[in-house]
């Protein structure tokens, strides 16, 4: 019996999502179609749909892949280096408080008021970008794992002492496993800030990308098509931390 009310319990979980955007997208559609709103305010979900599908490989393609490419690849650097620098601050309490307003300045900080100034300093490259993700993604992944790697209890840190493990066994197996939550959350928080960061660079760099697009899209006032380009970002991002949380869950296991 209890193992029949989980399952439903687990597809309620899955399937209420789906159900409220579907009620979003049927009140949008309605009022979209009734007349009180413009057109190029809001079109049409379905429009939205439509339109993206349709001007998708001549116009979108090229911007959303360069994206991509930005995106992961400053992602997967920003995660190793958050864990290093993580790893390194852990271990010597003077640098991690000599360091940390610097992370947290870096956290807080709107990227896209920092990007102007990256650009002017490393000049305008599109692949520059990597540089503004990395900025934007790494901070947040380092002060998470370094809050897990700093709280543990001590009689984890006395078991190990215990029984004569060196420092680096008991990083590993002791102090890394434990903040394995919070690693996980700063790499969850570090995709979505990767997207923020890479959107902003489009934003002032205005060549390529899907901030571009948004913006050009606007400007010609082709609200569905720069609607379309918002919802490739939105499921670009969602796809990334499903993956990430789909991940947590297989590595993570005693949080079950």
């Amino acid at each position: 019996m209890g193992t029949k009310k989980k399952k439903k319990i687990e597809w309620i979980n899955i399937l209420a999502p789906f159900v409220v955007l579907a009620i979003i997208v049927v009140i949008l559609e309605v009022l979209a179609k009734s007349g009180k709103v413009a057109e190029y305010v809001l079109p049409a979900p379905s429009k939205v749909v439509a339109g993206t599908i349709k001007s998708f490989g001549r116009a979108i393609l090229p911007d959303f892949l360069f994206s991509i490419k930005i995106i992961l690849i400053g992602f997967i650097s920003a995660t190793i280096l958050g864990l290093l620098l993580a790893a390194v601050f852990s271990q010597f309490s003077i640098v991690a408080k000599a360091t940390s307003p610097v992370i947290i300045w870096l956290v807080i900080t709107p990227m896209i008021t920092l990007v102007p100034l990256v650009l002017l300093w490393l000049g305008n490259d599109p692949n520059v970008r990597v540089i503004i993700v990395i900025l934007q993604a790494s901070p947040i992944i380092c002060l998470n794992t370094l809050t897990g790697l700093t709280t543990i209890e001590t009689e984890k840190k006395e078991l190990a002492r215990s029984v004569g493990a060196t420092r680096f066994q008991a990083f590993i197996k002791i102090n890394f496993m434990n903040a394995m939550p919070q690693v996980f959350t700063g790499i969850k928080l570090g995709c979505i800030f990767s997207i923020i960061g890479s959107i902003s660079a489009d934003f002032v760099a205005k060549t390529i990308g899907m901030g571009n697009k948004i913006i050009q899209f606007t400007k010609y006032v082709q609200t569905d098509l720069a609607y379309g380009s918002i919802l490739l970002v939105a499921l670009l991002g969602i796809g990334m931390y499903m993956l990430i949380e789909a991940i947590e869950k297989k590595v993570v296991i005693w949080r079950k």
